[in-house]
């Protein structure tokens, strides 16, 4: 008999470890092929454009702070628990996956790293206080000025 798990079988069905964060936050992981419990999205053996909070990690790492630091935590929270919760949020999040990496690649100048920061910092006050609207409102306003700028 072999080792390994049967793949066939739902995450759900063998209460396998449950994903922290991301669209599927809350949910079980699903299997590699050979049966083992995947650890992380980039595991599933297929490339795939990455993900996430392209301009706000531009800006962190502009300031010389980690990939878990407060901000980043806080807006990604944000993002799974609260934009990708309603139909409007999703399409949100889907046109800024669509342009946020071409921006954060174009961002060079000191100038709008430091605007991108600001924004962030004010979002996550925003988020904090209970001003969701707000942040995503001064959120959004960032990225289609961005977009003006340097990509159109």
């Amino acid at each position: 008999m072999s080792d390994k798990k049967d793949p066939s079988k739902s995450p759900r069905d063998t209460n396998g470890p449950v994903v922290k964060s991301g669209p599927t936050a809350g949910k079980n992981r699903s299997r590699n092929k050979d049966g083992r419990w995947r650890k992380k999205r980039d595991d599933t053996g297929k490339s795939r454009k990455k993900g996430g909070c392209f301009l706000t990690t531009a800006a962190c790492s502009y300031k010389g702070l980690p990939d878990n630091c407060h901000e980043l935590e806080v807006l990604r929270g944000f993002r799974d628990r609260y934009l990708l919760s309603s139909a409007e949020g999703q399409r949100l999040v889907s046109e800024y996956y669509d342009v946020a990496p071409e921006i954060a690649d174009q961002i060079t100048e000191v100038e709008d790293l430091d605007g991108v920061w600001d924004v962030v910092v004010q979002c996550v006050h925003d988020i904090e206080s209970g001003n969701v609207e707000l942040a995503t409102s001064r959120y959004r306003q960032m990225v289609e000025a961005l977009k003006a700028k340097l990509l159109d």
